[in-house]
């Protein structure tokens, strides 16, 4: 992994000597080598440059990583609604511009770079008017907004190779109106363009950006509570089944009293030991399964208890 890293730290500066072959050339070393980046010192300027569309600025840069505020598109100076002249008021946080082009190496010496929310390496964006769907280039439903997923909308989109959302005492993804949100009066909190929000607008996880097969979720409460009537319905069938084996078997007993007729009595001991071999003993002993299946799988106490006790949902 290390000889990996700077593999690709070469590719887009090939000046680069790591530490390890400073040592091994037998160079004495009494100080930190410049432009090495070594034990996080200076690494030299990229050698592109990013210029942002006229109604925004860079409020800060420091090497490959920038802070860009004002009409900031998710392309170039004609994407977004900025193009159309609408506020579109952004915050742009980005690292590494165009970080997986050729191959890893990066934009070309001496180029000029806009946004691009596939090849820059991590952002987070944050605007006022967009379509936060499209610019990040995810999947939506085909029949909501012809699969454009949220369109004019204020937004904030999140992106690298992994990102991680971390709470130590919990974290919470909730859709929806604030709770008594002062000053909206009895229609209660608006979406920025003063819309309606509606109760309960979805959460979406799509795995794959690919939303083919996207279902709900089902609650755990709910299944449980399904699953017990189920086995509760599947006990009165086994109970009706176990009743007419021994009816049947008692019946066949009476039947098989015919002196006159012996191999009546034959067949009848003959059927009657089929009944309790093949149908009422393994009856017990799917009584027996059914009631550890619902131990294991729909009491809390259970190894494989189906409901989840630390992820909630509605």
């Amino acid at each position: 992994m290390e000889k990996k890293i700077i593999d690709y730290i070469k590719s887009s500066n090939p000046d680069f000597v790591s530490a390890q072959e400073y040592i091994d050339s037998g160079v004495p070393i009494n100080l930190i080598p410049t432009n090495t980046g070594i034990f996080n010192s200076s690494l030299p300027k990229p050698q592109f440059g990013y210029t942002p569309p006229p109604g925004a600025s860079k409020t800060a840069q420091v090497r490959d990583s920038y802070i860009v505020m004002g009409q900031v598109p998710h392309g170039g100076d004609t994407t977004g609604y900025g193009s159309l002249g609408a506020p579109a008021d952004s915050i742009d946080l980005v690292v590494g511009r165009l970080s997986s082009a050729r191959g890893g190496a990066g934009p070309e010496p001496g180029s000029v770079v806009d946004n691009n929310f596939a090849a820059d390496a991590a952002r987070i964006y944050i605007s006022k008017l967009c379509d936060i769907d499209q610019s990040f280039g995810l999947a939506s439903h085909t029949s909501k907004n012809e699969g454009r997923g949220l369109i004019g909308r204020s937004g904030i989109g999140i992106k690298a190779d992994g990102v991680r959302i971390v709470g130590r005492e919990g974290v919470k993804i909730t859709t929806g109106k604030m709770v008594d949100a002062t000053g909206f009066g009895s229609r209660g909190e608006t979406n920025s363009l003063g819309g309606n929000i509606g109760i309960a607008p979805q959460i979406e996880l799509v795995a794959g950006n690919n939303y083919s097969n996207v279902q709900g979720v089902a609650l755990g409460k709910t299944v449980v509570e399904c699953l017990n009537e189920l086995s509760d319905i599947v006990g009165e069938i086994w109970s009706g089944l176990f009743r007419l084996s021994l009816a049947q078997a008692g019946y066949n007993t009476t039947l098989g009293i015919a002196p006159l007729k012996p191999w009546v009595g034959v067949s009848a001991l003959n059927t009657n030991r089929k009944i309790y071999g093949k149908v009422v003993a393994p009856l017990f002993q799917t009584r027996l399964n059914m009631a550890l299946w619902r131990m294991n799988y729909l009491l809390p106490i259970g190894n494989s208890y189906i409901e989840s006790a630390n992820v909630k949902t509605n």
